[in-house]
């Protein structure tokens, strides 16, 4: 618990300018986060996107998903029926040029535990009678996080928070939006089928092996929350952005300082050392169309072409250390 560092605003609904877009990665304590939205907002400003065949799906959904209307007509009708809150489980990408991308929101579970997780939901609540070796090969089951959220979008997002520390992540999303979700506790059973600590070394080797691109994206989503919550701690400001590619010699990417409107400095450090530094101002259309800040002027590009071996490399923010994630991944830059 970080209780003692977070002064909580009082804002109330009604004054959010812009909805939170919740992707609801199943069995990452999303039901609890969507009740506490509930108690919040209040049910009225809650719209639901299940799949168009499930009975939780809003109306609005529906309508939109059947063809009926455009989608700057669906962004019109939500914004004119009062919703505050979107969730469901959906892909990132189907609301991510609707809505700001700065107003979406996921939480993540560590790969295997979360896997082990909906195994027995299927199993207890969906008749599910395969085993658990053939749940986990599914193709569908496979880099599920990493999929949902999207290996291009997911620092794009505004907020990440981790199961493994849902109360940290709750204080830290309601003091970033002004908002006051409560903590409930919801959908909890002990009644398990299999269990993480009894996998054997074969199966837990097989699993780290079939969902190794998410285990990348969940350690450096992990890393970026830690950052946060250490920022938070001191008083200071967190940076969204990414290093996103490397072209030419040229490594690009974009960064916002959040609760500003100036242009981040960056510093490219190459084992340990400062040999470049910029500020992230560059126009980009796609980082405009997306809302990430400052009217799409946070680009930023360094010329490594002097460097041979970028398997090094840093990029972090001058005021903070904080470090940017490299979405191109060092085993490509290397």
């Amino acid at each position: 618990m970080v209780k003692s560092f977070f002064r909580l605003a009082d804002t109330a609904w009604d004054a959010l300018v812009k909805p939170i877009i919740f992707v609801h990665i199943p069995k990452t304590a999303g039901t609890s986060f969507r009740k506490g939205a509930d108690t919040y907002f209040g049910r009225s400003k809650i719209c639901q996107d299940y799949g168009r065949v499930s009975p939780l799906t809003s109306p609005l959904i529906k309508k939109w998903a059947s063809g009926e209307m455009d989608s700057w007509s669906f962004y019109q009708d939500f914004n004119r029926q009062g919703y505050q809150f979107l969730t469901g489980h959906f892909h990132a990408s189907k609301y991510i040029d609707i809505f700001d991308a700065g107003q979406m929101i996921t939480f993540l579970r560590d790969p295997v535990n979360r896997i082990v997780s909906e195994y027995n939901h299927k199993v207890r609540h969906q008749g599910y009678k395969d085993s658990f070796e053939s749940f986990y090969r599914s193709r569908e089951n496979i880099n599920r996080q990493l999929r949902l959220v999207g290996q291009g979008n997911w620092s794009q997002l505004g907020f990440i928070g981790l199961v493994e520390s849902f109360e940290d992540s709750l204080l830290l999303l309601n003091k970033k939006f002004g908002i006051n979700i409560p903590i409930l506790r919801q959908n909890i059973t002990s009644n398990e089928v299999v269990h993480s600590r009894g996998l054997t070394n074969e199966q837990l080797s097989e699993l780290r092996t079939l969902n190794a691109k998410e285990y990348e994206f969940y350690n450096c989503a992990r890393t970026q929350f830690d950052w946060r919550l250490h920022l938070a701690r001191n008083g200071a400001c967190f940076t969204r952005g990414a290093a996103t590619a490397l072209e030419s010699g040229y490594l690009k990417g974009w960064a916002m300082p959040e609760g500003g409107t100036e242009a981040a400095l960056l510093r490219v450090k190459h084992n340990g050392e400062v040999v470049a530094e910029t500020k992230a101002s560059e126009y980009n259309p796609i980082y405009k169309a997306r809302g990430l800040g400052r009217r799409g002027f946070i680009g930023f590009s360094f010329d490594l072409t002097d460097i041979k071996d970028l398997s090094s490399i840093e990029v972090v923010v001058a005021r903070t250390g904080q470090p940017l994630p490299i979405l191109s991944s060092l085993t490509r830059l290397s």
